[in-house]
């Protein structure tokens, strides 16, 4: 019957409505023949109902449903078989003759099928001599859609009914090898039915077929299920046996359509000890399939299942990944895929290539972590299949860039480790055919992977290593030095962000230089600067800041290694200095203890025996300390002077930050008694301020923190400490806003009262400070809002102040202050921020009272 034409399909809903309709009227009628023990009518309702199902108008889909209706119903007659030969009213050999009877074919076979499984179950014949039977009767059909259900019904009903090993029917029924015969030869001409849908009908309706295939592939990998759940079946027989029949249906069938398929569902539903154990043959068959086919999607499916089985075991508590997966399935895999380059040369699309080697690299890492031989081996390919004669002039396409991204990208999960990522040998080359973001996307995967593992970065080799596979995130590209300033003044607002990201993560690489040698950790530092120099002023605000402390906390190091050599010196200087005064001075009193060197025996007084030890042990300890102490061949000066010029770098273009970091680097260089570098430190932080501030904000923010390193210093002497902080008050009283500069001229005055009583201590000058911040508060008070709460926190500066002991602030001043601060509150009007100016105030005159500074209410 032909294939369903236009007009047939536009009508599918209908075909299917009546033959359903058929369907359940012939099994009603049969299943009430049933009822009243007639045998002759229920089969006779049983095929008119059967009949339903040689129709060739409906599509599988609706095939199929009208397949699981009649099915439904042929199940009581199947059950009514059973209770008959139970009863004894007929054999299971009477009937299976008698359903024979029926005119139709596929009617016929439906019900002879559903016979023979109850004839097995009776076990009144050999079930392998029924099992012949019904595969052999079934080539009745060779409609391919028909044939295909039916056979499929012949696998469901027979399911249970196979001599498997363990099986009842086992024994005389037969044994594994017929049941396995069995599935392989219903398998084998349920494919060549589904083959043959592709042939059938004109050729302008050859995608619909192929639709039509798709959707009925099911029905033949079905038996390939019922052979993998037969228990009989070991890795033994399926060598010899299973899979070369299978594998022999699949070249000879020659459809590009049902090769890939069948291949794939071996590999789905078969152990991965069959594949393993067949891994060679399952490949070379690879090699032969249609050309149409892509053999890369099923080599890399079967990858995966080697590769999760090997994960799941490395999981579980045995740990055998080893042993699952032998070291000759990545020289098989690589084999094959070999194979194919060289036989299909040119055929195979160059993105489809990096998929292979994809999935190659893949499959290596998950069944040989660590081995980095495999995939350096998989980037050679990649390289040699770049590297084509003659040379390609075009750059890679978006398909081809995002699989080679990928194969870069594998390497770099975080288990990988430093090592590994640095031993990538031709990592660099595969990624110079990227375009620029894809490069830096590929370097963001690195700096991952190195952050990830947490290895420290102990030589400058390694350090050049790796900034020469980021160097995308450590430069601009071509296209950013024609239109990168432009195109990062339109960038959308996300782009910034992304960058900065970008760049803290660069930056955290800082923290992994690491070595005990400070020489070699200084050189370390050096080769970073150099590199990270070259990003421009976007990315030196990022990556020299962290470089800048950890130069600080290494230039700590050295000093503490200085002051330990210094210490040594001192130490054998004072010891040589005590050597005149402990040498004896008789000379004839040596003479025993020369001869006692010489060998002879002379006694000496107890004293001379506990002190000669000593003195000689004092020399021996200073000798090794002085050979385990090596001084360091660059000083901590060489280390500031260094963190000196990445500061001034950057001073130009990032002020503020630059500000803050000479002030931190006053404060390490006077922590390290280096009181002159600390002063220049100090010094060009105030360049910046008078050069490079003419924010406002900007200026109060370096002011306080200013103000901040001069009250942490401790090494300045008098008239240098002096100047910068008067330079510093200086500062303050300029700022442009007048209530600033009342706030901040009070809080220089902390600058000339120190708590360490051998410290600063100029009660003049802090008085002047204070005096200077109420004028300037003062002349805030023809404002429309007149600021009370600067009086209040000059108070609070006064208060404190009094409480150091500063011989010049007295308590007349802050009783005039607090009179002058009762008189603003009580003709202040009501206004928003009153409240909490009353409070403050209130908790200021608590402390007051508490100190018993001047008498209040």
């Amino acid at each position: 019957m032909a294939a369903p034409g236009s007009s047939d399909l536009d009508n599918q809903e209908a075909y299917l409505k009546e033959a359903t309709r058929k369907v359940k009227e012939q099994g009603f009628f049969m299943k009430r023949c049933m009822d009243s023990s007639d045998l002759k009518g229920a089969l006779n309702h049983a095929s008119d109902m059967l009949r339903e199902l040689r129709t060739g108008v409906l599509t599988p889909r609706n095939y199929y449903e009208l397949h699981m209706k009649t099915l439904d119903e042929l199940h009581h007659l199947d059950d009514f078989f059973g209770q008959l030969c139970k009863d004894g009213t007929k054999t299971a050999s009477e009937l299976y003759e008698q359903v024979q009877a029926c005119g139709d074919v596929l009617p016929r076979l439906y019900l002879l099928i559903t016979v023979g499984a109850t004839y097995i179950e009776t076990r009144q014949a050999p079930a392998k001599d029924i099992l012949n039977d019904l595969v052999e009767m079934a080539k009745g059909v060779q409609h391919p859609m028909r044939g295909l259900f039916l056979r499929n019904y012949l696998s469901h009903a027979c399911r249970d009914k196979l001599p498997d090993t363990g099986s009842k029917f086992e024994g005389q029924g037969g044994d594994v090898s017929h049941a396995v015969d069995f599935v392989l030869r219903n398998f084998s001409e349920t494919n060549r039915l589904w083959v043959r849908m592709q042939n059938q009908g004109p050729s302008k309706e050859r995608k619909r077929r192929e639709k039509e295939r798709q959707d009925l592939r099911i029905l033949v990998g079905t038996n390939l299920v019922r052979l993998s759940q037969l228990e009989g079946v070991d890795v033994e027989r399926y060598v010899q046996a299973v899979l070369p029949k299978l594998l022999e249906q699949v070249v000879n069938c020659k459809d590009s359509i049902a090769q890939p398929y069948l291949l794939d569902c071996i590999i789905q539903v078969f152990p991965d000890e069959f594949h393993l154990a067949t891994l060679d043959s399952f490949l070379e068959t690879c090699t032969q399939l249609r050309d149409k086919v892509n053999v890369r999607v099923i080599l890399e499916a079967m990858m995966k299942r080697l590769a999760a089985g090997a994960r799941d075991a490395q999981s579980s508590s045995s740990g055998e990944a080893v042993a699952r997966t032998p070291p000759k399935a990545f020289a098989a895999f690589n084999s094959c895929v070999t194979k194919l380059l060289e036989e299909k040369k040119g055929a195979i699309e160059l993105a489809e290539l990096l998929r292979l080697q994809a999935a190659l690299l893949e499959f290596a890492l998950e069944c040989y972590p660590g081995r980095l031989d495999y995939v350096n081996h998989c980037f050679g390919t990649c390289a040699a299949v770049l590297r084509q004669d003659p040379p390609r002039t075009e750059p890679l396409d978006d398909t081809e860039a995002e699989q080679l991204e990928r194969v870069l990208a594998l390497p770099l999960a975080p288990s990988g480790g430093l090592g590994g990522v640095l031993e990538l040998t031709l990592f660099g080359e595969l990624v110079e055919y990227l375009p620029w973001r894809r490069r830096r996307d590929v370097s963001l995967g690195v700096v991952r992977a190195v952050l990830g593992a947490g290895e420290p970065l102990d030589s400058v080799e390694s350090v050049e290593k790796l900034f020469s596979m980021i160097g995308p995130l450590l430069r601009d590209g071509p296209d950013d030095a024609t239109g990168g300033q432009q195109q990062k003044s339109s960038a959308t607002s996300d782009a910034v962000p992304d960058e900065a990201t970008e760049q803290l993560l660069v930056a955290r690489l800082s923290h992994l230089f690491q070595h005990d040698d400070t020489d070699a950790l200084f050189r370390i530092f050096g080769a970073a600067r150099r590199h990270f120099g070259q990003g421009g002023i976007d990315r030196v605000r990022y990556t020299l800041v962290p470089l800048v402390f950890r130069a600080l906390a290494l230039a700590r190091a050295v000093r503490a290694v200085e002051t330990k050599i210094a210490e040594q010196q001192a130490e054998e200087q004072a010891e040589e200095n005590k050597k005149p005064a402990e040498e004896p001075p008789p000379p004839t009193e040596k003479e025993p203890a020369e001869k006692t060197t010489d060998g002879e025996e002379e006694e000496a007084p107890e004293e001379e025996e506990e002190e000669a030890p000593a003195a000689a042990e004092a020399p021996a300890a200073t000798t090794e300390e002085r050979t385990t102490i090596k001084p360091p061949q660059y000083s901590s000066r060489k280390v500031f002077q260094f963190v000196h010029e990445i500061v001034t770098a950057m001073a130009g273009s990032f002020p503020s930050l630059s500000l803050n970091l000479f002030l931190q680097c006053a404060q390490e260089a006077d922590k390290c008694g280096f009181k002159a570098i600390a002063y220049e430190f100090v010094s060009q932080a105030f360049i910046i301020y008078e050069d490079e501030l003419p924010d406002s904000k900007a200026q109060l923010r370096a002011l306080h923190s200013m103000v901040g390193s001069l009250l942490l210093s401790r090494g300045f002497d008098d008239s240098d400490y002096d100047a910068l902080a008067t330079k510093t008050t200086q500062y303050a009283a300029k700022l442009l806003k007048k209530p600033d500069q009342c706030r901040m001229v009070a809080t220089c005055s902390l600058l000339f009262w120190s708590d360490d009583p051998s410290r600063v201590r100029d009660g003049r000058r802090v008085l002047e400070c204070l005096q200077r911040s109420l004028k300037i508060a003062d002349a805030c008070m023809t404002s429309s809002s007149p600021p009370i709460h600067l009086f209040v926190e000059i108070l609070d500066h006064y208060v404190a102040h009094f409480e150091k002991k500063n011989p010049m602030i007295t308590p007349k001043y802050i009783q005039g202050l607090v009179a002058l601060i009762n008189e603003h509150i009580d003709n202040m009007d009501r206004v928003d921020g009153r409240a909490d100016l009353e409070a403050h105030y209130r908790n200021t005159l608590a402390r007051i009272k508490a100190k018993e500074i001047i008498p209040l209410p």
